[in-house]
């Protein structure tokens, strides 16, 4: 009988003892369950608020802050919690934004020199031309970051001008604004076409579309090899840039690329009636519609950049041509555009019938060359000057350099030769 009790004792003991370590166990599981959804958690808010964080960076306020309250298991009742204070911090930020009343900074390049010594070299196209109108991919780069210091942020040249509600017909100046101490910057580049007079000079041979869907430049190399690269010119760059600096541009700006057209367009002859033209045009079409969803615009530079807009003996017949030309056998490529830029910084009055042909086909945002810093307003169009950053303007105009963009000692090219110009 004793035995038998004893036994029931221990029995029951173990039970008790084994009940308590399930129990433990338990309670430890239950315990590492709950710091398991702890850890899961602040990793989602950890991941939601970098999200959000890009998009504030990038000036996309509103979407920084829709991206943050969509996931309400993420944000708690207290007042203090990780999302809370990030959306605080992005309507402050959102309101402190102060509208920009300063001078105009619009600058301009053409395709950049990647090879300078084939383009100084003498031996394809004059060394000064290219000293005096052309800016080297080191120069280019260094300019970004210094650019940047000063405040400068980019600035889409479309998002100038809105529709005036009151007259249809005519538009009106948008107010810009930015954070205090910010600069809208607008960057257009010239005849982004990879002329054949280019293509022994060190220059990149056209853009294409990479694999990972970018557009990336061809280059042929001074040993004659054929790559990709992503740094052959000026839309690379800046793409590259920006994602790395999403704060140097306004909702994802970058700049406008002014395209001629009797050399085809963006490296590809399309317009010459060659066998291969219709694939080449396909091209040119993926290749544009890529940069625009990248925050890229494009522009008229006239079809023929002719020595006659230099010179000022252009007939009205000869720009109706010269436009109609452009319209039918770039834009539906690249697409229709209100801007044009104007070739060797053409200038005409308002009411020049020549101004008012190309004003009448569209194109309400006209830029010039000039350093006056202002937007002439007219009813149902506007003139924005725009400087060149260049050879001639470094070497020539190295204080105003200074004042506005960069000091020319930190960025100029030592392989330039001197400028022979007075």
């Amino acid at each position: 009988m004793k035995n038998s009790m004893k036994i029931a004792i221990i029995a029951g003991l173990v039970a008790v003892v084994a009940m308590g370590a399930v129990l433990v166990n338990q309670t430890k599981t239950a315990s590492a369950l709950a710091e398991a959804e702890k850890m899961e958690l602040e990793l989602k808010i950890q991941n939601k608020i970098s999200e959000a964080e890009k998009l504030y960076q990038g000036y996309y306020y509103d979407e920084a802050i829709e991206l943050l309250k969509s996931d309400p298991s993420i944000i708690t009742e207290t007042t203090d919690d990780a999302i809370t204070l990030k959306i605080e911090e992005i309507e402050q930020a959102k309101a402190s934004l102060v509208k920009y009343e300063g001078p105009v900074h619009h600058v301009f390049f053409h395709s950049l020199i990647i090879y300078p010594n084939l383009a100084f070299d003498n031996k394809g196209h004059p060394a000064q031309g290219y000293n005096m109108w052309m800016t080297t991919v080191s120069e280019f780069k260094k300019m970004l970051p210094n650019l940047q210091k000063r405040g400068y942020v980019l600035y889409s040249l479309e998002d100038y001008i809105e529709p005036d509600p009151e007259t249809p017909e005519n538009i009106k100046l948008k107010d810009i604004y930015l954070p205090p101490g910010k600069i809208p910057l607008v960057i257009s580049i010239d005849d982004v076409n990879y002329y054949d007079y280019m293509k022994p000079d060190g220059f990149a041979n056209r853009l294409v579309l990479g694999d990972d869907g970018r557009v990336w430049t061809e280059v042929i190399t001074p040993q004659g090899e054929v790559k990709n690269t992503r740094d052959g010119d000026v839309m690379p760059i800046l793409d590259d840039y920006v994602a790395e600096h999403p704060e140097f541009s306004y909702r994802g700006a970058k700049g406008t690329i002014a395209l001629t057209g009797y050399q085809g367009a963006l490296g590809y002859r399309i317009t010459d009636g060659l066998p291969e033209e219709e694939k080449w045009q396909q091209e040119v079409k993926k290749i544009a519609e890529t940069l625009k969803a990248d925050g890229w615009s494009f522009a008229c530079h006239s079809y023929t950049h002719n020595g006659y807009f230099r010179d000022g003996t252009i007939t009205l017949a000869q720009m109706k041509y010269d436009t109609d030309r452009w319209i039918q056998k770039i834009a539906p490529y690249v697409g229709k555009t209100n801007i044009y830029i104007s070739p060797f910084g053409a200038k005409f009055k308002k009411d020049d019938p020549r101004y008012r042909y190309l004003i009448d086909q569209g194109y309400q945002i006209y830029c010039p060359v000039g350093n006056d810093k202002r937007i002439i307003f007219n009813s149902d169009n506007i003139v924005m000057p725009r400087v060149n950053l260049d050879g001639y303007t470094m070497y020539k105009r190295p204080d105003e350099m200074s004042q506005y963009y960069f000091e020319v000692p930190e960025v100029i090219d030592e392989s330039r030769p001197p400028l022979e110009i007075q």
